[in-house]
C-alpha cells in the first residue's frame, strides 16, 4: 500500500494550492468553502488577507446561507428541539422577557429576534426534520432567554403556563442543565448567535451568584466575537465586502459586541477579575441611539425626545470609563523597574495616579453633562431621603414605557456612583503627610486625598437614597434586581469604612444611617436574588464591627470629645501638625484608642505605627494608617461572614478556586494600585 501511494504523492509536488481550505481550524462547519465564491476580485500582488473571507462568510449566513452539518450539531439540534416550550409558551415567556429583561441588555434586535421565532414554529409544525442544522445556533439563543425568563414570570405568568402543560422552575433547569452539556457544541459553531448564549448565560450567572461560571462564560463570548471581528470596525478591515453586509447585520454585530464589553468589564469592576479587553486593539463604532432597526426607535423623533436605545449608548460609554480606571489605576504595576519602587519613583508614581483620578473624573463629569435630562442621574438629598420609609408601590398611572425610561436612569444612577466610588478609592490609602515641628500649615493647599474620601462617601450615600425613589419597587420585578444588589453591597461596604475612620464623628451617624437604608433596601431584594442575601449577611457582621469600635472608642478613659479641639487630639507624633487646611477634618483616628484588628499573616505592624510615615512623608503625603486600619476591620468581618457560610455548607462542596476573586477586592488592605 505504502509503495502505490508514494508515487502518487509525488505526482502532485507541483500542484497549486487550493485558494479555499475546506476545513477552519476555528470552525470547520461554518466556515468551509471548497470553492471560491463567484465575483470575488483577486488581489494584484501576494495572497488575499483571510480576514476578507472570514467577514463576508459570517454575513452570508447571518442573511441565510447555510453551510454544511457536522453530526455533532445533529444531536445538539434534536436535543434543544425536545426542550423548546410549544409556540403560546414560548410567546409568554418573550413577552416577558422583552418586558422584563431586553431594555437593560438590549442584546439583539427585537423585531428580528420575533421573526425568528415565527419562522422557526413554522418548521416544527412541518416536523423535525425540516428545522435544518443553521437553526441551532438561534435555538440556543431562544432556550436561554426562555430560562432567564421564567426567573422573572409573575404568578398569574406561572399559573397560565402551568395551565399549558409547562412547569416553570422544571423547564429553565432542563433548559440550564441542556446548554451547560453542550456548550462546546454551541462554542464551536463560531457564530454570532454562539457570542450571544454566552452573553445570556454570563449576565444570568453573574446576577444570580454564581460569578465562577460567569467569567469563563465571558471569556467564551469575547474569544468569539474577536474571532469574528466583532471589535472591529467594518471599514477597517478593508476590501469591498464590507459594503455587502446590510445595516441591520452590522448593528447586530455592535450591539453583541458592546455586550460583551459590557460584561466583562462588569465582571471585573465587581468582582476583581483582570480585565481581558485591549481597548487599544478595539474601534468597533459606538451604538447608534437612532438604529432605525431597533424597535426602541419607533414612535420617537430623531430630535430631541431619546429613545430606549440611548440608554445603552450612554451605559456603554460609562462601561468605557470604568474599564479605563481598571486598566490605568488597578493594572499590574510589576513592569516598573527598582528605581522607580524607590522613594522617588513611590512619589512620582502617587503624582502620576492623581492625575490620572483628576482626569478621569472629569470625562465623568462630562460623561454626566452629556445625558439626557430624562436619564441624568439625580442628586439625591440626604435629609428628605434617608429620612423616609421605602415606597410600598409604584404608581401605576406611569406609562409602560415611562417605566423604562425610570429603570434605566436608575440603572445609571447606580452605575455613575459606583464609578465614582472605583475612581476615587486608590487615593484612600494615603493622606496628607505631617510637616515639622513649629513649621506654618499650607493653609491653601487643596487636598486631594481628603477630597476623595468625601467624594466615596457621597457617592455611596447617593447610592443609599435610591431607595426613596419610586421606581425603586418596580426594580424589584425586573432583570435590575441582582444588579442593584451588587451596587448596594459596594455602597454599604464602603460607607462601613468610612463610619469606622473616626466613628465619633457626625459624619460617622449619617454613614451608618446610609448602612441602615441600604440593609433595608437588600431586605427587600433578598426574596428576589442571591445576591442581596450574601451582601446583606456581609453588612451584618461589618456594622457590628462599626458599632463595637464606636464602644470602645465611647468608654475608653480619656477619649476626646468630639466638640474638643482636633489639634489637642494625638493623632500624631509629637509637635508634627497636620499640613491640611481645614482644622476640622472629617477622618482622623486615634491611634491610641481606636480598637486593634488582627493583621493577616505576613503583615508588617511597624508599618502601621503612627510615627512610620512611610514612603514619600518628605514629599507632603504618607500612608494613611486610619485607612489601613479599617480595612483590616472590614477583612475581619468578610472572614467572619464567609466563614459562617463555609462551615454551614460543610465539607460537601469542592474547593472554590475563585475565592480570591470576591465583591470585597476594592477595599482589600493591600491593594497594590
Amino acid at each position: 500500500m505504502e509503495c502505490l501511494l508514494t508515487p502518487k504523492a509525488f505526482h502532485h509536488h507541483d500542484a497549486a494550492t487550493p485558494q479555499d481550505s475546506a476545513t477552519s481550524a476555528f470552525s470547520a462547519s461554518q466556515w468551509a468553502y471548497p470553492e471560491v465564491p463567484r465575483g470575488r476580485k483577486k488581489l494584484k500582488h501576494g495572497i488575499e488577507n483571510p480576514l476578507h473571507r472570514l467577514l463576508p462568510r459570517h454575513a452570508h449566513r447571518d442573511l441565510g446561507h447555510n453551510v454544511a452539518k457536522p453530526s455533532a450539531t445533529s444531536a445538539m439540534e434534536k436535543e434543544l428541539l425536545d426542550i423548546l416550550p410549544p409556540h403560546d409558551s414560548g410567546l409568554v415567556l418573550i413577552n416577558n422577557y422583552f418586558d422584563r429583561i431586553h431594555w437593560f441588555m438590549l442584546l439583539f434586535h427585537q423585531t428580528d429576534f420575533r421573526d425568528k421565532f415565527e419562522q422557526l414554529h413554522t418548521l416544527r409544525q412541518q416536523g423535525p426534520a425540516k428545522v435544518p442544522a443553521s437553526q441551532c445556533g438561534y435555538m440556543a439563543v431562544l432556550l436561554a432567554v426562555c430560562a432567564i425568563s421564567i426567573e422573572y414570570t409573575t404568578p398569574s405568568q406561572k399559573d397560565d403556563l402551568t395551565r399549558k402543560g409547562i412547569q416553570p422552575d422544571r423547564l429553565k433547569e432542563r433548559i440550564l442543565s441542556a446548554l451547560r452539556l453542550r456548550l462546546l457544541d454551541i462554542l464551536a459553531m463560531g457564530s454570532l448567535e454562539a457570542v450571544q448564549t454566552c452573553v445570556l448565560l454570563s449576565s444570568y450567572y453573574l446576577y444570580h451568584g454564581q460569578p465562577e461560571l460567569a467569567w469563563p462564560l465571558c471569556g467564551c463570548a469575547q474569544r468569539i466575537a474577536q474571532a469574528l471581528n466583532l471589535h472591529r470596525n467594518v471599514k477597517s478591515l478593508g476590501g469591498s465586502e464590507h459594503g455587502q453586509m446590510e445595516q441591520p447585520v452590522i448593528a447586530a454585530r455592535q450591539r453583541c459586541w458592546w455586550a460583551v464589553y459590557e460584561i466583562e468589564t462588569t465582571c471585573s469592576i465587581m468582582y476583581g477579575f483582570p480585565s481581558s479587553i485591549s481597548d487599544q486593539d478595539c474601534d468597533a463604532e459606538a451604538l447608534d441611539p437612532h438604529d432605525e432597526s431597533s424597535a426602541s426607535t419607533a414612535g420617537f423623533a430623531p430630535l430631541p425626545e431619546p429613545n430606549l436605545l440611548v440608554y445603552k449608548c450612554a451605559m456603554s460609554s460609562l462601561t468605557k470609563i470604568a474599564k479605563c480606571a481598571l486598566t490605568d489605576l488597578y493594572g499590574n504595576p510589576s513592569h516598573m523597574d527598582n528605581a522607580k519602587r524607590s522613594d522617588s519613583g513611590h512619589t512620582a508614581r502617587l503624582h502620576s495616579l492623581m492625575s490620572k483620578v483628576s482626569d478621569l473624573d472629569k470625562t465623568l463629569a462630562q460623561w454626566l453633562n452629556g445625558l439626557p435630562v430624562k436619564l441624568r442621574p439625580t442628586e439625591l438629598d440626604l435629609k428628605s431621603s434617608l429620612g423616609c420609609p421605602l415606597p410600598a408601590q409604584h404608581n401605576n398611572h406611569v406609562s409602560f414605557r415611562e417605566q423604562l425610561f425610570q429603570l434605566q436612569a436608575l440603572a445609571l444612577k447606580l452605575a455613575y456612583e459606583n464609578s465614582r466610588i472605583l475612581i476615587h478609592r486608590p487615593l484612600l490609602s494615603f493622606n496628607m503627610a505631617a510637616s515639622e515641628a513649629g513649621s506654618p500649615r499650607q493653609a491653601a493647599s487643596p487636598d486631594p486625598f481628603q477630597h476623595s474620601v468625601e467624594t466615596c462617601r457621597d457617592a455611596a450615600l447617593q447610592i443609599a437614597m435610591t431607595g426613596s425613589i419610586p421606581i425603586f419597587y418596580h426594580a424589584t420585578k425586573t432583570y435590575i434586581v441582582s444588579f442593584v444588589s451588587l451596587h448596594l453591597f459596594t455602597a454599604g461596604v464602603t460607607l462601613c469604612i468610612m463610619a469606622s475612620l473616626d466613628p465619633l464623628r457626625p459624619q460617622s451617624h449619617e454613614s451608618k444611617v446610609g448602612i441602615r437604608a441600604l440593609m433595608e433596601m437588600q431586605n427587600v431584594l433578598k426574596t428576589k436574588s442571591i445576591v442581596a442575601t450574601q451582601g446583606l449577611g456581609i453588612l451584618r457582621n461589618l456594622l457590628s464591627l462599626v458599632m463595637a469600635k464606636e464602644i470602645d472608642v465611647m468608654f475608653q478613659p480619656g477619649t476626646v470629645g468630639v466638640d474638643d479641639e482636633p489639634e489637642t487630639r494625638n493623632t500624631l507624633p509629637a509637635g508634627a501638625q497636620p499640613q491640611i487646611a481645614e482644622p476640622n477634618a472629617l477622618y482622623q483616628c486615634d491611634r491610641d484608642v481606636a480598637a486593634e484588628a488582627p493583621r493577616p499573616e505576613g503583615h508588617d505592624d511597624t508599618a502601621s505605627r503612627a510615627q512610620d510615615l512611610g514612603p514619600g512623608a518628605d514629599s507632603g503625603f504618607c500612608e494613611n494608617l486610619c485607612m489601613t486600619e479599617a480595612l483590616l476591620d472590614f477583612e475581619q468581618g468578610g472572614h467572619l461572614a464567609t466563614g459562617q457560610q463555609s462551615a454551614s455548607l460543610g465539607d460537601s462542596l469542592p474547593t472554590n478556586q475563585f475565592v480570591g476573586q470576591d465583591q470585597g477586592w476594592l477595599w482589600g488592605w493591600n491593594l497594590d494600585v
